[in-house]
């Protein structure tokens, strides 16, 4: 089995100074009560500390501290979490290595711009602090795993189920963050390799936001301005450009002449399934990126081996019907329509959740 690659001289000296592991059982806490920043709780004295750094803040990430606190509960240690408002990678990292600074015992993070934060992660990593990426990878990167969504995957299967809505082809507008982030790229691909050959096309380059959400809806507006009545639909690849378009499309009164395609379920996009004002979304998993990150950091501090201890988690993924490449790990998705949006959401509601 290949052991951990940091473990070397001094490095194997402050790796065991800085924290032992604690036992893992999986269960449950308490709902996080945090939008911006720390997940509140108090500090258990002595055991291990993670950091999780968003790309940016959003309803999304709800669900996903939800499942930071519960596994932090479950296993006594420390977690908290970060995100850059507005979105911008040299804030993200100045959070990274801020949490550095603190010498926490591991960090997860979903990068803004997979190859500009490759020195920031590998500094930590050569500094003996255990680095994962989740939601958006860093694959050129020395980042020990990546878990969450295999994005390619995802956008094709909303290219697939474009072609449903689609019989005769259409002409279509994607909405996003940032085109430099390896989920958005992965996800326009994948949509597009998944209505290839169904004359679905796209009218323009993905308009890009930069996670601001004003600009968001005013690029739907734009775009509704330039191209008028060649559109047959849009497609909202980050959580919040969902409700943007769904606004500027209901404003403009053209929701009859056209399709809309989301990624991910914030409040408003599952409210505007259930009334058919949205025609589908795919889902990701973002209560098991919190989840999954914090079990995993702590099974990386306890064993300083990365193969061990994704072996460890072996089981919880074989449980939740979850594909593991390597050190990949996929955590899937699934299609919510109008036609199933209501026990989809009742789903949520049962986990204390109102989005994902």
């Amino acid at each position: 089995m290949k052991r951990f690659p940091l473990l070397a001289g001094p490095a194997l000296l402050a790796w065991f100074l800085i924290g032992a592991g604690c036992s893992q059982p999986k269960g449950s806490g308490n709902p996080a009560n945090s939008s911006s920043g720390s997940s509140g709780g108090q500090t258990i004295a002595g055991a291990p500390t993670y950091r999780i750094i968003t790309n940016g803040i959003s309803p999304f990430w709800d669900s996903m501290v939800k499942g930071m606190n519960d596994a932090k509960a479950d296993v006594k240690c420390n977690a908290d979490w970060q995100g850059p408002d507005p979105a911008d990678h040299n804030t993200q990292v100045r959070m990274f290595n801020d949490a550095v600074a603190a010498n926490v015992n591991g960090i997860a993070i979903s990068a803004i711009e997979a190859d500009a934060i490759v020195p920031t992660i590998n500094s930590a990593i050569d500094k003996g602090i255990p680095v994962i990426t989740f939601d958006s990878d860093s694959p050129k990167s020395k980042r020990l795993a990546y878990l969450g969504t295999n994005n390619y995957e995802a956008g094709r299967t909303a290219g697939l189920e474009a072609v449903k809505l689609f019989p005769n082809g259409g002409k279509l507008i994607a909405f996003v963050g940032n085109m430099s982030a390896q989920n958005a790229r992965e996800r326009y691909d994948g949509f597009k390799a998944g209505a290839q050959g169904h004359n679905i096309t796209f009218l323009a380059d993905p308009y890009e936001d930069n996670k601001d959400k004003g600009r968001a809806r005013q690029n739907v507006e734009q775009a509704i301005a330039k191209f008028g009545d060649q559109i047959n639909g849009f497609v909202g690849l980050y959580s919040y450009n969902g409700p943007a378009i769904l606004e500027a499309v209901q404003s403009a009164g053209i929701r009859n002449k056209v399709k809309i395609i989301c990624f991910d379920g914030e409040p408003e996009t599952l409210d505007a399934l259930s009334k058919g004002l949205v025609d589908l979304t795919v889902v990701q998993k973002p209560y098991e990126f919190g989840r999954l990150s914090i079990y995993l950091l702590n099974d990386i501090n306890k064993d300083k081996d990365i193969d061990k201890a994704l072996n460890d988690l072996q089981p919880e993924l074989d449980n939740l019907h979850m594909k593991r490449n390597g050190r990949i790990i996929d955590t899937g998705v699934e299609v919510i329509t109008p036609a199933n949006a209501a026990p989809f959401i009742q789903r949520l509601k049962e986990r204390g959740l109102t989005s994902t």
